[in-house]
């Protein structure tokens, strides 16, 4: 059986590439979240933004603002290039080269040696794959981590024209929720005070209490035998 001197090496290739491409898919994470809160801070600067100032600081600030938005959507450019539109290549599923397998051992049963040529091919037919694949999976591999590289690049600049932004922000007092206005009093209506006269009262005279109700007669319990329930008057005088 004639099998190629790299077959071991391509094939750990072809698996290695693989997991780059799930540890790409990982480090995706983080530009993300960070995509997320600059858009965030910007959205917020931008509602709380007073437009009738028209001094230096918010000439500064709304520059600072335009290359802010120009810097994030150049990452978020790069991010979906390094997160979608990419092509890997993987081998046949089991069924498929099981299905290659048989065809090859019917193929080649008839002939001398026909096991060794089956199994030959087959070897041939794996190690051509793990090449197309792994070479595919490289380049497509290669491309992501130099957009991811750009993205964070441009995140880091972006983060930081941010961070600018908010200070002229804040020490240029362009925030309209903090600025002060001048209230203004209106008075509708002279109020009007009328005064009572007093007059005094002679306290009327305090009612006799009543006298208290009965009480509850007391619960009697016959103990383990029965509830003896308490007897009431009648209003002749029987007990019942």
């Amino acid at each position: 059986m004639t099998k190629n001197p790299l077959f071991d090496l391509y094939e750990k290739l072809y698996f290695h590439e693989i997991e780059v491409r799930e540890k790409l898919s990982g480090r995706l994470q983080v530009p993300m979240g960070i995509i997320v809160s600059l858009i965030g801070v910007l959205g917020f600067l931008i509602q709380n933004f007073d437009k009738q100032q028209a001094t230096s600081a918010a000439g500064l600030f709304v520059m600072l603002l335009v290359v802010c938005a120009i810097t994030l959507c150049r990452a978020i450019y790069f991010f979906v290039r390094s997160w979608y539109g990419n092509t890997y290549a993987f081998l046949q599923s089991a069924e498929e080269t099981e299905k290659y397998r048989l065809l090859l051992e019917s193929t080649y049963k008839q002939y001398k040696e026909g096991n060794v040529l089956a199994e030959n091919y087959l070897n041939d037919y794996l190690c051509s794959n793990y090449i197309k694949c792994a070479s595919q999976n490289t380049r497509c591999n290669d491309l992501r981590s130099l957009y991811l590289h750009k993205t964070n690049g441009t995140l880091i600049i972006a983060t930081l024209l941010v961070a600018v932004s908010f200070l002229a922000f804040f020490f240029g007092d362009l925030d309209r929720t903090q600025v002060n206005k001048p209230s203004e009093v209106i008075i509708v209506k002279p109020v009007d005070i009328k005064g009572v006269i007093m007059t005094d009262k002679k306290p009327e005279p305090q009612k006799e209490a009543p006298p208290p109700p009965p009480p509850p007669p007391p619960r009697l319990i016959k103990e383990g035998v029965e509830i003896i329930k308490p007897q009431t008057e009648k209003k002749d005088g029987k007990k019942q």
